[in-house]
């Protein structure tokens, strides 16, 4: 016993002495596969390029609701740097970037943050019970396994900072550096992984190529003086979002059609000149029987996103009349029915409309068509009120 402990407390000094790094990191998880090279500085600052991002519900995603903000194709040509309190997200092939607020690393696993994290390693002793599990190798290289078992039910990033739901876990460890080359996760019954990991099976996170203490500030500070197109993304009041939006959103006409967002700030993405913006806003049924809910992306701008729309609506929606303009309508749910259990099936129609500059966008969950039809006009029109 004295001798794992001794060789946990190797590990926790070398990544407590460790100021910075940089590596190639694989995770797989049944048929998921990201490959990404990866730096990383304390406390915070992360840069990250991936060069394969394979997610095999992302089709069902686009079908359902038209996928992520980013899908797999944008993330691989994409880099993004995160310097602790904010995400630049850098389109190379359109050299385009956009500021956001917090860590945005866009990897499909909701709340556990698993690219660039290693600082687990800190707490191996007051966190887990520890199990030698042998020696091996690892591309050439020799590793010792120590096995993991979370001591207690507690908030983890990956293997410290989100609800444990964790099963076990392995690390071997690089003798030279001490720190892991590979990690096997093995979610416990409600974790969140649990589904991304094929049921249970196990996630790997594989490490490569180490060069530690070579990064510095420089690479976690985005120069964006030579882009083309500079977008920042912003919370603002709802008030603040419609006065100054490049289109009309009367969210006013939508509550009076029965819907109210989600939020009290909603997110806004201008350009440097302040001409082109797009919002994405969730809205909920203001009636407390109501389950309806509606997702709308807007603006004078065509995101990655709304351009997925766009294109969906234009292959397979039908021409549709919203106060005298056409649009496009679509019923998502066709798409996914075969896929989802009886009780999950549902309409998600979705209408587009192209109007004085504008795109809008309008999903909706057990909301008929007429209703979305009065919900979109509400939108759309101006509407001149007493006083």
């Amino acid at each position: 016993m004295a001798k794992l402990r001794d060789s946990a407390l190797e590990i926790v000094r070398a990544y407590d002495e460790l100021k910075s790094y940089e590596c190639d990191q694989e995770v797989t998880a049944g048929g998921l596969r990201i490959k990404a090279h990866v730096k990383f500085m304390k406390p915070r600052s992360i840069a990250v390029e991936y060069e394969e991002f394979t997610n095999p519900i992302e089709e069902f995603q686009s079908d359902l609701f038209g996928g992520p903000e980013f899908n797999g194709d944008d993330l691989e040509s994409m880099r993004l740097v995160y310097d602790g309190s904010s995400t630049w997200a850098h389109m190379l092939n359109k050299n385009t970037a956009i500021k956001k607020e917090g860590k945005q690393l866009y990897t499909p696993f909701a709340g556990v943050e698993i690219v660039g994290q290693l600082g687990f390693l800190s707490d191996l002793l007051t966190d887990y019970l520890l199990k030698d599990d042998g020696k091996g190798k690892i591309n050439g290289r020799d590793v010792y396994k120590l096995g993991l078992k979370p001591k207690t039910r507690r908030r983890s990033y990956f293997l410290k900072e989100e609800l444990f739901n964790l099963d076990s876990a392995q690390l071997a460890i690089d003798r030279e550096t001490q720190l892991p080359l590979k990690i096997t996760y093995r979610p416990g019954e409600r974790d969140q992984l649990r589904y991304t990991s094929s049921q249970g099976g196990p996630l790997y996170v594989e490490y490569s190529d180490y060069k530690v203490d070579k990064p510095s500030k420089r690479d976690f500070q985005f120069d964006s003086s030579k882009m083309d197109k500079i977008f920042e993304e912003e919370r603002l009041p709802r008030e603040r979002v419609v006065k100054g939006f490049p289109i009309t959103l009367d969210l006013e006409g939508v509550a009076e059609e029965g819907f109210e967002p989600a939020e009290d700030q909603l997110r806004v993405t201008s350009n440097r000149e302040g001409d082109r913006k797009y919002t994405s806003i969730a809205f909920v049924g203001t009636s407390e029987e109501d389950g309806s809910s509606l997702q709308l992306l807007a603006g004078n701008y065509l995101s990655r996103e709304m351009s997925r729309h766009r294109t969906f609506l234009s292959e397979n929606g039908d021409p549709i009349d919203v106060d005298g303009k056409e649009a496009k309508v679509a019923n998502r749910g066709e798409n996914v029915k075969e896929r989802l259990p009886n009780e999950l099936k549902s309409d998600i129609l979705e209408i587009g409309l192209e109007s004085g500059g504008g795109f809008y966008y309008l999903l909706g969950q057990d909301v008929d068509r007429e209703e979305m039809v009065r919900v979109l006009s509400a939108l759309t029109s101006r509407i001149v009120r007493p006083g």
